[in-house]
């Protein structure tokens, strides 16, 4: 928590600029980092405060990877739980399913490049599992009817969470990231609106300049319809 407390007096915006250019300069200037950011950043910020930065979000890619990239709560398993039966698209290691699982809950999960399968996931390099992750495309989602639909970080730019939610047919989705910014991508989110109903929201343990949380989503009756 030290780590993060300077980022309390900047803007959303102001962060969020402050974590990509810094991302940026950490892919194109490996060498001397350091130099880079500060020169970049000037006086504003400190070498300490930036080397911090650059600590925490390493930090938070192994943690990722590790793990997964949304931050789970006893609240939010819950959540999962009372929705129950679950198809996860995109489980990843399958950290969540596992978690909703000892939980209680009937889930099963799907990705289309299983960690420690034939082909590389990007996003999970070792082949560790935390739950039994099948592997199958987005679209396995539409063979789920009666099941809640769960998309935890769908990646960014991504069109996987829009797949998904096109051949769905069921009535509940749970969803787990932001209105695209970091996740997804901002049509899918639209579209998400158009055809649900967003009746419960979920607050998680966010890092820094990450906005996301839990949102369960019904369909609405336009939705049905169409």
């Amino acid at each position: 928590a030290e780590t993060f407390d300077w980022f309390k007096n900047l803007d959303p915006e102001s962060l969020r600029f402050l974590l990509l250019a810094t991302w940026y300069i950490m892919l194109w200037n490996p060498a001397d980092v350091e130099q880079k950011l500060v020169k970049f950043y000037g006086g504003v910020i400190d070498g300490p405060k930036v080397l911090g930065l650059i600590e925490a979000m390493k930090r938070r890619f192994v943690y990722s990877d590790q793990y997964a990239w949304a931050v789970p709560t006893d609240e939010a398993i819950g959540v999962l739980c009372e929705h129950s039966p679950l198809v996860e698209v995109g489980a990843g290691r399958g950290y969540w399913a596992r978690l909703a699982a000892e939980a209680g809950a009937d889930i099963s999960a799907f990705d289309a490049y299983p960690p420690g399968g034939a082909e590389e996931n990007r996003w999970h390099h070792s082949p560790e599992m935390f739950f039994s992750v099948a592997q199958a495309d987005a679209e396995i989602a539409g063979r789920y009817p009666d099941r809640t639909l769960l998309l935890c970080w769908p990646p960014w730019g991504s069109d996987v969470a829009s797949r998904a939610l096109r051949s769905y047919r069921g009535e509940t989705i749970i969803y787990v990231g932001d209105e695209g910014l970091s996740t997804a991508t901002p049509d899918f989110y639209a579209e998400l609106a158009t055809e649900f109903t967003k009746v419960r929201v979920v607050e998680i343990p966010q890092w820094p300049g990450i906005y996301d949380r839990l949102e369960v989503w019904q369909r609405s009756a336009a939705g049905a319809a169409g």
